[in-house]
């Protein structure tokens, strides 16, 4: 975690989002990182009518100093007791996850950390916002479900064997790297995930005429088991994660992993958020995009280096 030097705590007016600027600033205490605190507010219409346009535009500049007002109270009550570490307040105008992420890229953050929005009915954690900023923020984003205390006793760090060019190999060592730093600090419990499966195998069960091939498959299957259980572990074991807690577990991963983190209760994942099909792209991997839907816990998101936001 001593890779980040400079946080963003987006603060929106979420349910809980004093709890979560508390665990920032207690992160950041402990990475000796600086912290800021950022909303932004919708844009004031544009009106004709001189005088409405006047009057909208009074009423802007009162809301931006009511709101940054209130930021700067949510920042005073979220420190520690006696703490005297200023905590800067940025006030945007504009579409929410569009001026952050512009802030992101301007002040040079290194990490963007917020409270989930408040839960859909579907059972979702996460808000539109936390979405997009998953989707289209440069820098890693940590998701934090709220709650009276925050804490993260069992973390899972998501990786992907199956690619072969060197930025997501970089990625999941990243991934690893994070988690485990995250599980020192909490003194929590490390878990590595890998989910794999091959796409032909249901196609050759469910066809007459294949046998052959499914055996030819089957052999596949459980020497290709055999070969990723150990670049599973030789990874796992770089961050020192025993065999009793590396996890090779044969499904797709939208599946694999939500099962996973009912099942162990886990509090916190860290996972790769751009799909790893080779496809060099804007948009969040659609894989990613289904196993957060079905989650329910805190999310750390990263991006392999060098992607690029859409946002400018």
């Amino acid at each position: 975690m001593n890779r980040f030097n400079k946080i963003l705590f987006v603060a929106d007016g979420t349910a809980g989002e004093k709890t979560a600027l508390t665990k920032t600033l207690q992160l950041a205490r402990d990475i000796k990182a600086k912290v800021s605190v950022i909303d932004v507010v919708e844009a004031a219409e544009n009106f004709a009518i001189t005088d409405v346009a006047m009057d909208m535009i009074s009423l802007q500049r009162q809301l931006l100093k009511i709101r940054k007002e209130e930021l700067v109270a949510l920042a005073k009550s979220a420190k520690p007791r006696g703490s005297t570490i200023s905590i800067p307040v940025i006030i945007g105008e504009g579409k929410d996850f569009i001026e952050i992420v512009r802030t992101v890229e301007k002040e040079g953050f290194d990490l963007v950390v917020k409270a989930s929005g408040k839960p859909h009915v579907t059972g979702m954690l996460f808000s539109t916002l936390d979405m997009n900023l998953v989707r289209k923020c440069p820098c890693p984003v940590l998701i934090l479900k709220p709650r009276k205390k925050i804490s993260h006793s069992k973390i899972l760090a998501s990786v992907d064997l199956r690619v072969k060019d060197k930025t997501d190999r970089n990625m999941d060592r990243t991934i690893l790297e994070l988690a485990a730093s995250l599980a020192s600090m909490e003194k929590g419990k490390l878990h590595v995930l890998h989910a794999w499966h091959v796409a032909a195998e249901k196609r050759l069960k469910n066809r007459k005429g294949v046998q052959a091939a499914y055996k030819s498959l089957s052999t596949m299957l459980r020497d290709m088991r055999k070969v990723e259980k150990t670049h599973l572990e030789e990874l796992a074991g770089e961050y020192a994660v025993g065999s009793a807690d590396t996890h090779l577990i044969k499904g797709e991963p939208e599946n694999v992993i939500p099962r996973f983190v009912r099942s162990k209760r886990i509090d916190l994942v860290v996972m790769g958020t751009v799909g790893r099909s080779g496809i060099k792209g804007f948009f969040m991997g659609n894989t990613a995009e289904k196993i957060l839907n079905n989650i329910n816990c805190s999310v750390l998101a990263i991006k392999p280096a060098g992607w690029k936001t859409p946002v400018k």
